[in-house]
């Protein structure tokens, strides 16, 4: 298992490498290692209401920006895709902006490895 402090410089290194795909995307763009380490593109905050910083610092993305019928195929494609068979997957649902309207989102959720941890790379787009 990974330490606290090892999370927090795999995001310091993914941050610096992932800068050009979060500025120049044309979709939302995210990684997720936990519910307290990941990082996302402004556009991905923003699809939600957010700003970066407040995304971030969250914790409880999918309790918070997803319709509660839909958050249980959210948590089973995680674990099923990033946890257990290492494979990409698509799927929609609908998402829930910080102002509380509801619009219709896309992701692409594929597991990505990085320095002995899996992690989540998304690519969401409205729909």
């Amino acid at each position: 298992m990974v330490s606290e402090h090892e999370h927090v410089q795999i995001l310091r290194e993914l941050k610096e490498q992932f800068t050009p795909l979060f500025q120049n995307s044309q979709e939302g763009v995210y990684l997720y290692i936990d519910e307290v380490h990941k990082i996302c593109s402004e556009k991905f905050a923003s699809m939600f209401g957010l700003t970066v910083k407040e995304w971030e610092e969250m914790e409880g993305f999918v309790n918070k920006h997803a319709v509660e019928k839909d958050q249980e195929l959210i948590i089973n494609n995680y674990h099923s895709h990033i946890h257990q068979t290492l494979t990409p997957t698509r799927f929609q649902f609908t998402g829930v902006r910080k102002d509380g309207s509801k619009f219709k989102v896309e992701t692409d959720m594929i597991p990505f490895p990085w320095r002995g941890e899996v992690l989540a790379l998304h690519f969401f787009r409205e729909v």
